[in-house]
């Protein structure tokens, strides 16, 4: 009979990852054991389908150590960001950017440039800052209602229309996306004298995925709010700061959870019904190859697309629900979506304080900022492990990256005296923190993550398996990413890549 499957040994393994030798006997006798190369490759027993290696942990007890003794709900309108300038400031200093920066002022926009034009030898940044013509069209054109705010002024009928500020003297927001979702064509069954949807925790689960992949997500995580969890949501939102302020938002509206039968929104309140004690929350894929080749002044396309296409995502997944018979609150900004990624198994808590890792996508991903609320029961999905915590705590090659050198360096800590300008409480978990009023949202950190490079390879695949089960090897791996130089690549190089739908390989 043909043997249709390899084998693969400890000692094959090592050898794969050119590690095998003289003094690393104990450490390949450590390694896992594969019966096939498929077995490698393979998918886990997990909701997710994530791969094989990637372990899952007790509810509660993610890689990040959270002291919940500690833990308090926060008002996020002491939450401080980066100011932001304005066009006449980019004017007066004659520095080119008026037209794409997000929060940079002039003096860190001539230092990305700086910055891109030593990494990149030959780079332009271009009329507006970005880049070449090309790249900044298709920046340009994914800010289109970008994070789901209103346009501004956009032609109707011939007519140039300010959409945003009809809407917000109409009492509106400057997001189409909402608190109560947008009600428009979802019908509630029990309202026209039929049953809603009826099914078990496991088969919610399931119909929520399939739907959140249908319209575009990937992964899908859940959890019940407890005395614990229900410390990661705000006690009141905080003002429109950075890219949407002056966007009719003051902030200081409060988050309140009730004993009441409907949710409800008013100027001064956000009503939760205590019904709506599941956490829904989800990762939306970004380009892999236009995040590592984002450079110049601001985020790009990449960036912006995602932002462009999972908010709108969002409204559909509201509309869905409401249409089985249950309530769907977005709590987009009402909360802290890192730590709920972590604790739903969306990813692990990293170096870079701000995006969750991913086990397969690294940073090229949305699973922080938003999440949802609703009473339809959903099964619980477990944190994960899959060696990035530990792998950040010796790699430090997005703080070595950074332009502004504001990404924490060294080990996790409980403390970090140089972020405490953002007004967020410290002591409540060991880990990494960023000044987010020192951030401008440069493009930089994304596209350096080891954890971006794809399983299009077998090697990959043995690196990623290593870093979970032999965290001896981490600083080697992280040289190994210095050294070949996987991480940001020539922006011009986009151009010429084949490029797959939306992006990014969903076989990936």
């Amino acid at each position: 009979m043909s043997k249709l499957h390899s084998t693969l040994s400890r000692r094959d393994f090592m050898k794969g990852l050119g590690l095998a030798g003289a003094g690393l006997g104990a450490v390949a006798a450590a390694a896992p054991v594969f019966h096939d190369v498929d077995e490698l490759t393979s998918f886990g027993s997990n909701v997710n389908r994530y791969p094989w290696y990637v372990k899952e942990r007790e509810f509660k007890n993610p890689t990040v150590e959270i002291d919940w003794n500690v833990l308090a709900r926060q008002n996020a309108n002491n939450f401080k960001s980066h100011p932001k300038p304005s066009p006449e400031d980019y004017d007066a200093a004659g520095v080119v950017g008026r037209y794409m920066y997000d929060l940079e002022t002039p003096e860190e926009a001539l230092a990305l440039y700086d910055y891109c034009e030593k990494e990149f030898p030959g780079w332009d940044k271009g009329w507006g800052g970005s880049g070449d013509v090309r790249t900044t069209a298709l920046d340009n054109a994914c800010k289109f209602m970008m994070m789901g705010m209103w346009p501004g002024e956009m032609y109707q009928g011939g007519k140039r229309i300010n959409v945003r500020n009809a809407i917000i003297a109409a009492g509106g927001s400057g997001s189409y996306s909402s608190f109560l979702g947008p009600q428009c064509f979802s019908i509630r069954p029990q309202d026209v004298g039929a049953q809603r949807w009826q099914g078990t925790p496991e088969e919610n689960y399931n119909t929520v995925r399939n739907a959140f992949r249908f319209l575009g997500a990937q992964d899908v995580g859940c959890a019940e709010i407890d005395s614990d969890t229900v410390k990661f949501f705000h006690k009141a939102k905080g003002g429109a700061s950075g890219m949407f302020a002056g966007q009719g938002d003051a902030g200081g509206k409060q988050v309140a959870f009730k004993d009441i039968d409907e949710p409800y929104e008013t100027d001064a309140e956000y009503a939760i019904p205590n019904r709506c004690k599941y956490i829904i929350t989800f990762t939306a894929r970004q380009s892999f190859e236009g995040t590592r080749r984002q450079a110049g002044i601001t985020e790009g396309f990449a960036v912006w697309y995602s932002y462009a296409r999972y908010i709108k995502m969002m409204c559909h997944m509201q509309e869905f629900i409401r249409g089985l018979g249950y309530d769907c609150l977005n709590m987009s900004g009402l909360c802290f979506s890192n730590p709920l990624s972590a604790i739903t198994g969306l990813g692990e808590h990293g170096r870079m304080s701000s995006p969750t890792i991913h086990p397969k996508n690294g940073t090229t991903n949305r699973a922080n900022g938003w999440a949802f609320l609703t009473d339809l029961p959903i099964s619980p999905t477990k944190p994960i492990d899959f060696g990035a915590y530990k792998f950040c705590e010796t790699c430090g090659i997005c703080a070595d990256s950074c332009p502004f050198g504001i990404i924490q360096k060294g080990p996790s800590t409980w403390e970090n005296p140089d972020a405490v300008g953002n007004g967020l409480a410290q002591g409540q978990f060991k880990g990494w923190r960023t000044d987010n009023v020192k951030c401008p949202h440069c493009p930089t950190c994304q596209g350096t993550c080891p954890f971006n490079s794809t399983s299009q390879s077998f090697i990959h695949d043995m690196v990623k398996v290593t870093t979970t089960n032999i965290p001896v090897f981490n600083g080697f791996f992280a040289n190994m990413e210095r050294f070949m130089e996987y991480g940001r690549k020539p922006q011009w190089e986009f151009w010429d890549i084949e490029q797959p739908t939306y992006g990014f390989d969903t076989t990936a």
